[in-house]
């Protein structure tokens, strides 16, 4: 490290200053040289003592900051990395604790940035697993409570809370205590959130169910939840697409398992457009006559004719669906969920040609998929419904075509549930969040008189659509203009509506946990899963 002085500089130093000591002619010599040597012994260990002490820090902010394992660091001579001084060798147990000394003062910042925020916050639960070879310690289910927040300076954030070793199994009648072992309850307290929660995203299963229950029925005591809690529960969209391929792969699995007696697949990694793949070369080297049948003893472990042409159908099905999804709904990073109506009316849209145009087959492969997706669209429509309506692009006459281009739908009638629903939860903001004087006056000047945020927003055109359109962006020069709808747009368009960015879109399983981080003790792993979040 620059500027520190090395053990050599510091003793050669003070032999120097003994030398002119001697030759001053003082009749104390000896004693002067005897305190002097001592003074610059203690002085150098100090010295070396802070250097190793600053050198530790660093350390623990690299791991708890930055990608980095820690185990990387065990037994490693860190003379070599050329960032740290020459005597530096910590024990792991000294990193862990040092770790946990950055983790603890970064948890202070971070509970006074929440305990401050005067929004709110929604909050997702994930279940990782870990299936590994190397750790077998490690294998099992991981929590993940993250919370969502869009902060004063419309920054959308997504931090961890919580992060801890979890059992899924289990009777349903015991739910209650395996929920509180799981410590969701115990870090909401922690935090000091109990009472901003507006939402909880998770995925749609019967485990996942009985935890909305049981975390709405606690809220609900804290706070008044938006339109008595109907908005509460957000199921993901990249899940309900996952569930929709691989039921539809499971209706042609017999057949898959005949294509792999005379295909190998490149990858079984479980993630859905992986298998995409393998099957559609299988069936290219099938249309061009190269698949081989050597190694196969009977002719029934192979597919018919006929069967290699469900396997089309099912990849042709899949592959508009993944065709949509990797352009409008997997960014490498999370969408707002004012623009998942349109994306979702998009899919339904091919969704519902495709059931026309396909042969009987593939025809109920696509009518089970949408019936999978309409189940989702009704639980989510009011939700996503609000969102749009949130961006300036879109409004109300969106929600109007969207309910024109359902078929079998009340359209007038759904829209008029929306507007209700809008008009309500911007009375309770009103309510919550009275103007300060300073906002009455802008207010006054910018809208006629007898009129809201929401009236005067809603009865502006909507904008052109442009490349690249931020709506967090469009709302934070609006705030000023719309001070109350721009609170109600903060709220909302920070609820995640899907877990799922590019990277970890298309698994089949539970997503994959670090195995570098759940192969550590669990104060340590949970530590560095939320300090790397808050960063």
């Amino acid at each position: 490290m620059a500027g520190v002085p090395g053990a050599n500089d510091v003793i050669g130093s003070s032999k120097n200053g003994i030398s002119d000591h001697e030759n001053s002619g003082s009749g104390h010599s000896k004693d002067v040289n005897s305190i002097s040597s001592v003074s610059d012994t203690e002085g150098t260990e100090e010295v070396l003592e802070d250097d190793q002490q600053s050198d530790l820090r660093t350390l623990a902010e690299l791991i708890c900051f930055e990608e980095v394992p820690p185990k990387r660091f065990e037994n490693i001579d860190y003379a070599l990395l050329g960032e740290f001084s020459p005597l530096f060798k910590p024990s792991f147990n000294e990193i862990e604790t040092e770790c946990m000394e950055v983790f603890e003062k970064k948890k202070m910042e971070t509970k006074k940035i929440l305990g401050n925020f005067d929004g709110q916050i929604s909050l997702s639960v994930e279940i990782l697993r870990c299936e590994s070879y190397f750790e077998p310690s490690c294998c099992g289910d991981y929590l993940c409570l993250s919370a969502h927040f869009i902060d004063e300076n419309w920054e959308l954030n997504d931090w961890v809370l919580h992060f801890c070793s979890i059992s899924v199994s289990g009777p349903s009648d015991d739910s209650l205590h395996k929920y509180e072992d799981w410590g969701i309850l115990r870090s909401l307290k922690d935090w000091g959130i109990e009472n901003k929660i507006s939402a909880l995203t998770v995925k749609n299963d019967n485990c996942n169910n009985e935890l909305v229950e049981f975390l709405k029925t606690h809220i609900q005591g804290k706070m008044e939840l938006q339109l008595n809690g109907k908005l509460f529960c957000v199921y993901c969209c990249g899940e309900m697409i996952s569930v929709m391929v691989q039921d539809a792969f499971d209706k042609i699995a017999d057949i898959v398992h005949k294509v792999r007696q005379v295909y190998t697949f490149k990858t079984d990694y479980p993630m859905w457009f992986l298998k995409l793949l393998n099957l559609q070369e299988a069936l290219k080297l099938w249309s061009q006559g190269n698949v081989s049948y050597r190694d196969v003893t009977h002719s029934h472990n192979v597919p018919s004719p006929e069967e290699w042409k469900k396997v089309e159908g099912v990849c042709k099905i899949v592959n508009s669906i993944y065709e949509v999804t990797i352009r409008a709904f997997f960014n490498t990073t999370p969408l707002t969920p004012n623009v998942h109506l349109c994306r979702l009316l998009e899919l339904r849209k091919i969704l519902a040609k495709m059931s026309i145009d396909s042969d009987s087959f593939n025809r109920t492969v696509v009518e089970d998929m949408l019936k999978k997706f309409d189940k989702y669209w009704d639980d989510m429509f009011l939700l996503l419904a609000i969102s749009t309506a949130l961006d300036p692009r879109l409004k109300l006459r969106y929600i109007e075509f969207v309910c024109s281009e359902v078929k079998d739908w009340n359209g007038n009638s759904q829209v008029a549930v929306v507007l209700g629903a809008i008009h309500k939860l911007f009375d309770e903001y009103v309510v919550r969040f009275p103007l300060q004087y300073n906002q009455q006056f802008i207010h006054l000047n910018d809208h006629p008189k007898e009129k809201s945020d929401l009236d005067c927003y809603l009865e502006q055109p909507v904008l052109p659509h442009s490349q690249g359109f931020n709506a967090l962006a469009w709302w934070r020069t609006a705030s000023a203009k719309y001070p109350t709808l721009s609170r109600m747009a903060r709220d909302f368009l920070a609820i995640p509506v899907s877990f799922a960015t590019l990277s970890e879109a298309y698994y089949t399983v539970p997503k994959p946990a670090d195995e570098h981080i759940v192969c550590l003790k669990p104060d340590l792993m949970n530590a560095l899963m939320c300090t790397r979040s808050w960063v």
